[in-house]
């Protein structure tokens, strides 16, 4: 597990569970569990985008066309994954939207510089 792809799931996880300890501290236990779900949904995405470039790397090699039809099918499944789960956060688990969007927020923004740094 020591691959760029989950050193940026390390540092995404951690930057999580910072933030959902300092929204503790400040606004409470709710917002702290709405934080820590959002910041679990970008997880989630980050987890499945890592799945599918592994599936993606094992087949072989194929015609553009077929590889950006691929792409096209993943973006659209982590899409609704995303959706299906903030939707179910903030519906069926009644937790605080603005919250939730925030860590949702704060986990990709982490995605992108951890794997901008992290190479």
């Amino acid at each position: 597990m020591e691959s760029a792809p989950y050193r940026v799931i390390s540092v995404q996880a951690t930057v999580a569970a910072l933030a959902a300890a300092l929204t503790y501290a400040v606004f409470g236990a709710a917002a702290a569990k709405a934080v820590w779900y959002g910041a679990a949904v970008a997880l989630a995405n980050a987890l499945f985008l890592i799945w599918r470039m592994r599936l993606a790397a094992r087949q072989p090699t194929q015609d553009a066309h077929r590889q950006l039809r691929s792409f096209y099918r993943s973006s659209l499944e982590r899409f609704f994954l995303v959706a299906v789960l903030l939707a179910g956060g903030m519906g069926l688990l009644n937790l605080m939207p603005v919250a939730v969007l925030s860590g949702f927020v704060l986990g990709q923004l982490t995605l992108i510089v951890a794997a901008f740094m992290l190479g």
